[in-house]
């Protein structure tokens, strides 16, 4: 028995390293172009031999977040559209999701699929003489509307998977004990599938916050977020702001870069500290 624990043991040992290096590529990989993104934002008067800018400072980055580029606009935007639109589908897509998995009608669940069988843009263009007669086309609301449109299809798609008999059993071990509806969703549904509700929300506020099509097509140039921001600074020919944005665009994968990094060193040093105890 105690040669085949030092034997897993020093298999796991033998393995560490390989896991090391390749861990650490893809971080390299990873991170490579975010270090050029960092160098491209930073710098000014980048000549051709150099691999370096000439200068680098947070001037760029000044000038980048005031008030005349509008860009904080965009920013606070883009952080709207996505927090409503995901909270919005998330809950939405939870219901019609558990509605639909119930139903014994297929229709219901054709109706979920079908704003994925056209394109979204397609689809945005046939509904822009509607938004015009309700006075939303280029505004905030018509963009969230739409976006909450494909989001929330989504959202129900998801939901309409993810249930199992476990949950079932759970509710109706929750309604023989004398609960009522909010009590079942409370102690039966919900402990289940928090971490399925925090998964989709992260999904369908990404959706909204990395949207181009819908938000120039809706918007019609008059709802200013970070990814229309940064298609016009790509025009210009505008390299350090085309690289903020692009930072800025990129921020929530940067986060959970960073956050992987945290929970693979964190595992890292549990291990080691069990190892001595074994």
């Amino acid at each position: 028995m105690s040669e085949n624990v030092q034997s897993d043991m020093h298999g796991r040992k033998g393995k560490r390293p390989i896991y090391l290096c390749l861990s650490w590529g893809m971080l390299l990989l990873v991170g490579l172009p975010y270090v050029l993104l960092i160098l491209m934002s930073l710098g000014s008067g980048w000549t051709f031999p150099q691999l370096v800018p000439d200068q680098m400072d947070l001037l760029p980055w000044r000038r980048f977040l005031s008030t005349r580029e509008g860009m904080l606009t965009a920013m606070l935007t883009s952080v709207s559209m996505s927090l409503i639109v995901g909270t919005v589908s998330t809950l939405g897509g939870l219901i019609i999701g558990r509605t639909v998995h119930f139903s014994t009608h297929r229709i219901w669940r054709f109706l979920v699929y079908l704003p994925f069988v056209i394109s979204p843009i397609v689809i945005a263009i046939c509904l822009y003489d509607l938004l015009i007669r309700l006075d939303l086309a280029g505004t905030f609301t018509g963009v969230i509307l739409v976006q909450t449109l494909f989001a929330l299809a989504f959202a129900a798609v998801f939901f309409s998977e993810m249930w199992d008999p476990r949950i079932d059993r759970l509710e109706l071990l929750v309604k023989n004990f004398g609960g009522n509806r909010w009590q079942i969703w409370r102690h039966a549904i919900l402990p289940q599938i928090a971490g399925l509700i925090l998964i989709c929300f992260i999904q369908t506020a990404l959706f909204a916050w990395l949207d181009y099509g819908l938000v120039s097509v809706v918007g019609g140039g008059h709802v200013a977020s970070v990814t229309t921001r940064l298609f016009s600074y790509i025009r210009e020919a505008n390299v350090n702001q085309a690289a903020q944005s692009s930072l800025v665009l990129l921020g929530p994968a940067l986060a959970g870069v960073c956050c992987v990094i945290l929970l693979f060193s964190l595992r890292l040093k549990r291990e080691t500290l069990a190892e001595p105890q074994s």
